[in-house]
């Protein structure tokens, strides 16, 4: 019969927070401090692993630093191990209530594990400078000049609608020189009135620096753009698992 130490009967008694989940033989040799600099550590339970870090209550506050510190511990596991990440905020009430969520979400997890082996997730964002654009397409395409007897209005009709038609041409191509690399691809609404394009990519991490490389030479060729490229992050895009905690958080 094992009988647990005094620290061991404490800590399952402590709220848990917890990044996300990734297999228990993953060859771990990562030291890594959570929120509030607590240490990150493993809890194992059916070939499944949770990394967590004690808290002292059952909420945490969404600010900026606990957000980048979330962020800090998730990015450094995800550059050496395959990751379903867990959203931010996500806390259980004790080691037993961690090993009961690997229990009973044993089966999504695993799918996901697999799904998302040795990827990762990647952002491309894309701005449109209109004007410049605009005066691209004046440039390059003549018959977009104002008519003698056209009205304003129509003409500026004309020039929006060529707008739309070169910058939809344009993103598709762009999709489509990426698409070759990457194993699936997120599309998410555009923010704000400049933003054209909000993608998310998921990628191979040996392909990773041949998609970077794919996105700079396409972009070179689109001067009247601004793109913004991140990652390598964990792959929130491209998970929908739903996990049973208390407070209904779900690993995006």
């Amino acid at each position: 019969m094992t009988t647990k130490t005094q620290a061991e009967s404490s800590r399952e008694g402590r709220a848990h927070y917890l990044y996300g989940i990734v297999r228990e033989d993953s060859g771990w040799t990562l030291d890594l401090a959570g929120l509030d600099e607590a240490p990150v550590r493993r809890v194992h339970e059916g070939g499944l692993t949770a990394l967590v870090s004690e808290v002292a209550g059952p909420r945490v506050v969404p600010t900026r630093t606990y957000l980048l510190m979330h962020q800090r511990v998730t990015e450094a596991v995800v550059r050496e191990h395959t990751l379903v990440p867990v959203a931010f905020g996500t806390v259980l009430p004790s080691e037993e209530r961690v090993r009961e969520l690997l229990r009973v979400a044993r089966a999504p997890l695993s799918r996901a594990l697999s799904e998302l082996e040795g990827r990762v997730e990647l952002g491309l964002k894309v701005y449109c400078h209109g004007d410049a654009l605009t005066r691209r397409l004046q440039e390059t395409r003549p018959e977009l000049a104002r008519g003698p007897a056209e009205l304003e209005e129509d003409h500026e009709a004309r020039l929006e609608a060529a707008l739309h038609d070169c910058t939809r041409k344009d993103l598709d191509g762009l999709k489509a020189g990426l698409r070759p690399l990457a194993e699936a691809t997120h599309e998410a609404p555009p923010l704000g009135e400049r933003m054209m394009l909000n993608t998310a990519w998921l990628v191979d991490r040996t392909r990773v620096a041949a998609f970077e490389a794919r996105v700079q030479s396409l972009v070179a060729r689109l001067d009247a753009y601004t793109f913004r490229f991140t990652g390598p992050w964990p792959a929130y895009s491209f998970v929908d698992v739903r996990l049973d905690v208390e407070a209904e958080s779900t690993a995006r």
